[in-house]
């Protein structure tokens, strides 16, 4: 799916005041049991008490999704009819919506759940893949005037033949940021992550939590492999100038801001994917390509174009038609805004830790190294140790006049 493109959000900003209003997206990790629903009720609830206006966005309950699509496969010889997957898989977030609704009403905080058209959330586009093109605020506004918590499904929303759609995986953080557009409210995503860190945590024990991060840079974070918030989403976010705040459900840290007004960066942090396919030859079979699965990184030069993609899901690589197709290989990246000029510091740091480099791509904010297949965690605590953690990082903000992202860390 391509970065979402909304033609037009309608604000209806007259009344009330949200100035002080709050949306809050919960993802499936967050709401995956009876128990954790009612630890993001209390949150909700407190948020209430303090005086907040709240509008939650939520997705399905962890594995829901998943559980949909088997039984769609169950029925079907073939592939689902796409306009009757969009409504079956929609039904994940009204399970949960529902019951978080509860929940609050529970504790006393008046709720009420909406599905994604009945919060005014109209799409456009292919289903399983719709964009957001636009948010008519009033049914929303009307619950929050009548004291009452909208309770929205993220991941979804109706087209102008009245059809329900769905905006892909992880379209919930979309939603969310739509909302928050459309209200002039400030937008929360809480996961089972505090938020964004200068590298996987699992794969690199000393990354830290990144405070602040621009959208280019959390943008490159996330088509290089970065899992805490969807790339549609920052895209949105960036569109119509929305800052993220990316939190931890079930801790109270401070997080991580993603907007414009972060600090410059020589390097911001290391990404990777484990699983990825070279591909090069005409031009317009790869872009095509690229467009099909996801774009990791390109590279257009004279002869043929290459780009490393992570195939779709149920794709193999047999389904790379008319190009060349080296693989599975990994990407580790280099993500900030000096990066460009680190080539041959990053080349030299992977290959005197035995770590062959086969192909190197540039972008706005990555460099991104291809590896082979099996290597990304080590790659990934070289560069971090290098770039991130050492001295050279330090010598890098001197010399280039950055900050990196050692600078913007919690310990």
């Amino acid at each position: 799916m391509g970065p979402v493109t909304p033609d037009h959000t309608d604000t209806n900003l007259s009344t009330p005041n949200l100035s002080g209003a709050k949306v809050q997206k919960f993802g499936g990790s967050s709401l995956a049991t009876p128990e954790k629903i009612g630890k993001v009720a209390d949150r909700i609830a407190a948020d209430r008490r303090a005086g907040h206006d709240v509008v939650v966005v939520a997705s399905a309950m962890g594995g829901r999704t998943d559980a949909l699509v088997q039984l769609a496969d169950a029925v079907t010889d073939s592939s689902p009819p796409a306009r009757e997957l969009d409504a079956l898989l929609s039904t994940g977030e009204s399970v949960s919506t529902a019951l978080l609704a509860m929940a609050l009403e529970d504790r006393g905080v008046p709720a009420a759940s909406m599905r994604g058209w009945q919060a005014g959330i109209r799409t456009e586009g292919p289903h399983g893949h719709a964009r957001i093109a636009g948010v008519e605020t009033s049914a929303l506004r009307a619950e929050l005037e009548a004291g009452r918590v909208p309770v929205v499904c993220g991941f979804q929303g109706i087209d102008a033949d009245g059809a329900i759609q769905t905006l892909g995986r992880g379209g919930s953080d979309t939603s969310a940021v739509a909302i928050a557009h459309a209200l002039g409210a400030t937008c929360e995503i809480y996961s089972d992550v505090p938020g964004v860190f200068s590298a996987d945590p699992r794969d690199v024990p000393n990354a830290a939590l990144v405070d602040h991060v621009r959208y280019d840079e959390m943008l490159a974070y996330a088509q290089q492999g970065a899992k805490v918030l969807n790339e549609d989403a920052v895209a949105y976010a960036q569109q119509m100038d929305v800052t993220i705040h990316a939190r931890a459900t079930f801790l109270h840290e401070e997080g991580t801001r993603v907007n414009a007004e972060a600090p410059l960066s020589v390097v911001t942090g290391v990404a990777s994917r484990k699983l990825a396919y070279r591909i090069a030859g005409n031009a317009g079979v790869v872009e095509g390509l690229a467009k099909e699965h996801h774009l990791v990184a390109r590279r257009a030069e004279d002869g043929p174009h290459e780009a490393a993609v992570v195939l779709h899901e149920g794709a193999t690589a047999e389904d790379l038609l008319g190009v060349t197709v080296s693989g599975p290989i990994a990407t580790v990246s280099l993500v900030g805004h000096r990066v460009g000029e680190l080539e041959t510091l990053g080349k030299g740091e992977l290959e005197k830790a035995g770590i062959p480099v086969e192909a190197v791509f540039l972008s706005d904010c990555a460099l991104t190294f291809v590896i082979p297949h099996g290597e990304p965690k080590r790659a990934s605590r070289v560069l971090h140790a290098g770039f991130i953690e050492g001295a050279l990082g330090a010598a890098l903000d001197a010399r280039l006049g950055g900050r990196s992202g050692s600078k913007r860390l919690h310990a």
